[in-house]
This record gives C-alpha cells, structure tokens and sequence, in this order.
C-alpha cells in the first residue's frame, strides 16, 4: 500500500458516510415499553466508541471542526504521520491541512474496533483511494485526551521494525452483547502499539479464535 505522507494520512480516505438513522418504531399506546437486556457493564466503553464514531463519520465527514474541539480536550496530544501536536486547534490545523490536497477525503467505514476501560482502537476505511489507517484514543470524561495514528498499513510480508519492543498500549475488547449491538465491538480483537518514541511505533490488530490467531492487521506510524 502507498505510503502517506501527513496531508495524505486521512485524506487517503473516507467516503462519506451518511449515517444510519433507524426509523422510529411505532406502537399502540398501550403498549407497555420493551426490556433493555443491554444495560450493565462496559457504558464507558460503548459511550467512547460512540463519541468516536461521531468524530469521523459526522464532524470529520462534515467539515464540523467545531464538533472536533467539542470531542477534544482543549489540550488533547496527538501523534500524526511523525509529528506531535499538543492543542486541539494545532489538531484541528493539522486536519484543514490534511484537506488542502485531499478535499474530498472521507471516512467509510471503522472496523475492526477494539474498546476497553478509557481507550478505544479502530481501523479506518477511507475514500477515494482503497486505504486503511488506525486510531488509539483515549478517552475522559467524553472528550478524546490523547490520539495515535498510524497512517501506513504493513504489507504482507514486510517486517514490522518494533515488533521486539515492549507495548506502549495494549487493549483486548469483552465479550459484550452491549458493545457488539451498541457501537459494533466484536469480541476476539485486541490491539497493541509498540514502540516509545515519536515517529517510532508500530500497532498490530489480532483477532483470535479458539486461542489461534485468525486475522491481523498491521500498521506503522510513517
């Protein structure tokens, strides 16, 4: 897969998602209100994954930058194509730049996607072009507070440099039919970043089956 550069990182991508809108269920008005067996465990993880999800496909989609800084935190880190920023308006400059070479640049698709505690994990699907990127946030208190991107998918074969180095993060996604029906977290993918220097990190998504690793990405920082 081409490599890309920091205009290119999301710009390589993302068709415009139209989100979803479920249609309203109509009942009879006496019609008592249906159980929800989702509730529980894992809100925080659902509630991450969802603010995610209106990062990309509405505010990034959309052009609404000011629904950016609303889901990062005014001094939110974020590592992209080997440069660091540390404000949400030096992220959001970076992301006008991205637009200058790619104007039409969209998001289409996150899967896989990884959520545990305050982190989430996803990888992008992104138009035109036929490009995937990752994205390890965590989150606090409903705004994104750090961000790693990986603009560069390993290709088959290639070796990935900080395979040997200990993880800088690592999250596994629960079995939760609240995740899987909430916010499309299935269970069996971890994700991990390797690597503790700027511009120097690999992350790697696994999915396993039975112990057996059955699927994995690779992705590196540049």
């Amino acid at each position: 897969m081409e490599s890309l550069n920091r205009r290119t990182l999301l710009g390589a991508a993302v068709a415009g998602v139209p989100l979803a809108v479920a249609p309203g269920l109509v009942a009879h008005a006496s019609a008592s209100p249906q159980p929800q067996p989702y509730g529980g465990r894992y809100q925080l993880e659902k509630d991450n994954c969802i603010h995610f999800h209106m990062v990309d496909f509405v505010a990034w989609n959309n052009r609404k930058f000011d629904m950016q800084a609303y889901y990062h935190a005014s001094d939110v880190y974020v590592e992209m194509g080997g440069a660091a920023t540390t404000t949400v308006d030096e992220h959001i400059a970076a992301m006008k730049d991205i637009l200058v070479d790619n104007p039409d640049a969209r998001i289409l698709q996150h899967y896989p996607q990884v959520a545990l505690g305050e982190w989430t994990a996803v990888v992008g699907h992104y138009v035109p072009g036929d490009f995937r990127l990752c994205t390890f946030a965590r989150h606090h208190q409903g705004q994104i507070v750090e961000e790693y991107l990986f603009m560069r998918e390993l290709t088959e074969g290639e070796a990935d440099p900080y395979a040997d180095e200990k993880p800088f993060v690592t999250i596994t996604s629960p079995d939760s039919k609240l995740l899987q029906v909430a916010a499309d977290v299935r269970p069996g993918w971890s994700a991990v970043i390797r690597g503790h220097e700027l511009g120097k990190r690999s992350a790697t998504f696994t999915r396993r089956e039975g112990g057996k690793v059955v699927e994995q990405l690779r992705f590196a920082a540049v």
